[in-house]
């Protein structure tokens, strides 16, 4: 007998970070949630979405809401027929931004459905190369130098050998004396990853790429603003460091412009811009055949299970405190790894306390 969707939740959750967090474009102090429960008689699949703005948590939450409401009755098992006809009403207001990260919600739950029936773990039902994939530490915002040393060393301690932090001083001299303090703090042997965040022009990174490679850093994450396509292959081909885009990017037909121009030696799709499961696994295909290297941005609990079975995908970016407490059941980071459950689906469950203390009241 087919699964029927039946009924679903949707929860706005505003949660205060720790501490501001400021980049070379903007500061957050809150991470807005968008958290699905989506059920059939027999099971609960789980989709998120995210964002730093209330108003566009509250606006994704009713998207959500209409695209639920629309698979009342149906089967998850047809998932590209639902991305496609979701695809169709986004058509008056965009087929990417906000309308496309809130379907990824959905579209998340639906494999998770589909997995569950299946009685295997999602990667699994995607054809595994692995289950236990890389994680690097991420943070190094625009904070005091001594707060954003003694985060590198905590994850350093956890047993992360991999760390990243932001770039984008108004003077760039501070972002190089902020890396050289770092390395004299974290030593050799583990790897110091940078983010500009869209903040430079081409001139500036070319300029700057040199002082970079002499500190040893071999990766540099979004120097120039996402849709300069032109200049990203610019500095790709000018460049001995690992140039990184991609995260802003929505689906296949902007990413597939940054791969066919050759503006990034890594791609790190975001698994919600892409519009869910169905896409993000497209989208890794696409970067096989371009023989590109995945690394996924956030969304880290899911994302894994598509990274675990794409032919480039490897490398998981965990930010702790923007989703610490939400999962009653999901994977742990272990020195530096995370290893997927063996269990039906995505293994992942909403911690409903942690719903209940934050969710969002205007």
């Amino acid at each position: 007998m087919d699964l029927i969707v039946k009924d679903f939740r949707v929860y706005h959750i505003s949660k205060k970070l720790a501490r501001p967090l400021p980049n070379a474009v903007y500061s957050l102090e809150y991470i807005e949630h968008v958290f699905l429960e989506l059920d059939t008689e027999e099971y609960t699949g789980v989709g998120m979405a995210y964002t730093f703005n209330p108003d566009q948590a509250e606006a994704m939450k009713v998207l959500v809401e209409g695209y639920c409401r629309a698979l009342r009755g149906k089967d998850p098992a047809y998932v590209r027929r639902y991305w496609n006809e979701a695809q169709g009403t986004m058509g008056g207001c965009g087929q990417t931004g906000l309308a496309m990260s809130a379907y990824a919600a959905v579209d998340t739950a639906l494999w998770d459905l589909i997995a569950q029936e299946a009685g295997k773990p999602l990667y699994k039902l995607l054809g595994a190369r692995t289950d236990t994939l890389p994680v690097y530490g991420s943070g190094g915002w625009l904070v005091p130098q001594q707060e954003m040393i003694e985060e590198a060393l905590w994850f350093k301690s956890q047993g992360y050998t991999r760390y990243k932090l932001k770039l984008g001083f108004p003077d760039p001299r501070e972002d190089l004396r902020r890396l050289e303090a770092l390395r004299r703090a974290v030593g050799d042997g583990f790897e110091i990853m940078v983010d500009v965040n869209q903040g430079w022009s081409v001139k500036l990174a070319r300029q700057l790429v040199p002082e970079l490679k002499a500190l040893g850093i071999t990766y540099l994450e979004e120097p120039l603003h996402c849709q300069d396509y032109k200049g990203n292959a610019e500095l790709a081909r000018a460049s001995d460091i690992r140039i990184c885009s991609g995260e802003c990017l929505f689906t296949t037909r902007e990413l597939f412009e940054l791969l066919r121009l050759g503006g990034a030696d890594m791609i790190n799709p975001d698994l919600m811009r892409c519009g869910g499961v169905t896409e993000f696994v497209q989208v890794c295909a696409l970067a096989g055949a371009f023989r590109v290297p995945v690394t996924a941005h956030v969304l880290m609990e899911v994302s894994a299970h598509v990274m675990a079975a794409s032919p480039t995908g490897g490398l998981l970016e965990h930010i702790p405190d923007w989703w610490a407490g939400a999962f009653a059941q999901g994977p742990a980071v272990r020195d530096g790894q995370l290893t997927l459950q063996n269990v039906p689906g995505l293994g992942i469950r909403f911690d409903q306390d942690y719903i209940q203390q934050n969710l969002y009241r205007a």
